[in-house]
């Protein structure tokens, strides 16, 4: 069986749902899958066929910002359908922020994050906020409705995203059934050992809803003796403030912004640092913290995404989103690093028996495959 596993992320994949695409893919022909990627290129020249990490995949160009952009990548998937879809049999969306398309395959859709929760959740001020949180009412929240309304099954990488979709779009033909992110274990896993070093650790985008400032904020609490360092890895539009906000409260010497890393030297990062901490306001997965996990890496974070869903004793420390309750957080491990060690061994070993990206690529593949019976019995 063929399928098309469709994003605007680009590809090679620089966030997290990119990523999540590519490890799939990765997988599925283990389980009698041929994936082909869909998804937008970094620019016009590298569109077209190709391969990303070994899977086959179609790059689109999408330029220019939404809802501009979806007038080009409408088109251009309306004549890769109209070409024969390079013999898929199943268009497997993944959402948000996808142009709408009618289409006579069999349609999948997996809800990453709702845009009208992850956009009321942004809590910094100014008028992109503002602009997004209408963007999401106005344009968002009516492309993911029409592939909803055109799905043949529903997926929602955590409980809380499909709690969300309920609440947001009500009773529609498909329950939506849970297939969390997953994670590589074992290549997180597989660091060289080295001793923690001084470094207080963040991943992911520099954006909107992530708590960084919040951070920030934190991380100045922290007593001036420690002498750990702050290390952001990422990229995004906040990055000047932040650094802005970084040198206001006298700690910007002591902060890095790395910038974007590839998954070999984010292992090292994470295999280094002493904790690892999610400041967000909101998130659905997300696969940021499933990595430092996986790597057993101390972890600090908000009531955010999966972490609900870790059971009652989640072996990652738990604090409100505030800057006081992370800076305690934070000390709270940097003070006990033996007991944060063992609460991230527990981390590792939960992460291997629940999300691993090969359980998860079994369990789609499962799904595709009674997808695709159902509509063969339809047929006769």
């Amino acid at each position: 069986m063929r399928v098309a596993l469709l994003t605007n992320n680009l590809l090679p994949p620089r966030e997290g749902i990119g990523r999540h695409l590519v490890e799939l893919g990765r997988r599925l022909p283990r389980y009698g899958i041929e994936p082909i990627l869909l998804a937008r290129a970094p620019d016009r020249h590298r569109c077209g066929a190709t391969t990303i990490e070994g899977v086959s995949a179609r790059l689109i160009a999408w330029p220019g910002p939404p809802p501009f952009s979806h007038f080009y990548a409408r088109r251009a998937l309306r004549a890769w359908l109209a070409d024969g879809a390079d013999g898929a049999e199943i268009l497997h969306v993944h959402s948000p922020l996808l142009p709408p398309i009618e289409v006579r395959l069999p349609v999948v859709v997996t809800i990453h994050s709702p845009m009208l929760t992850d956009n009321a959740a942004i809590r910094e001020p100014g008028f992109e906020p503002l602009a997004r949180k209408f963007y999401a009412r106005a344009f968002s929240s009516h492309l993911e409705r029409f592939w909803l309304e055109r799905a043949d099954l529903v997926l929602a990488v955590s409980a809380g995203v499909r709690a969300e979709v309920e609440a947001l779009y009500g009773p529609h033909r498909y329950v939506p059934i849970v297939v969390p992110n997953g994670v590589d274990a074992a290549f997180f896993g597989a660091a060289p050992p080295s001793p923690r070093e001084p470094i207080v650790l963040y991943v992911g985008r520099l954006s909107w809803r992530k708590g960084l400032f919040r951070l920030l904020d934190a991380f100045a609490r922290l007593p001036r003796t420690t002498l750990f360092e702050l290390v952001l890895l990422g990229e995004g539009p906040l990055r000047a403030r932040l650094e802005a906000h970084a040198r206001r409260l006298g700690i910007a010497e002591r902060v890095r912004f790395a910038g974007f890393v590839d998954r070999v030297c984010l292992r090292d990062w994470l295999a280094r640092a002493s904790v690892a901490v999610n400041p967000a306001d909101y998130e659905s997965g997300p696969l940021t913290l499933l990595e430092a996990m996986a790597a057993g890496t101390p972890v600090v974070t908000t009531p955010t995404g999966l972490v609900p869903e870790l059971g009652a004793d989640p072996p990652v420390l738990v604090v409100e989103p505030t800057a006081e309750a992370l800076a305690v957080g934070i000390a709270t491990v940097l003070a006990d690093p033996q007991g944060a060690e063992r609460r991230a061994q527990r981390a590792r070993a939960l992460v291997r028996e629940r999300f691993e990206w090969d359980q998860i690529a079994q369990r789609v593949a499962t799904l595709y495959a009674a997808l695709g019976a159902k509509r063969e019995r339809c047929a006769a």
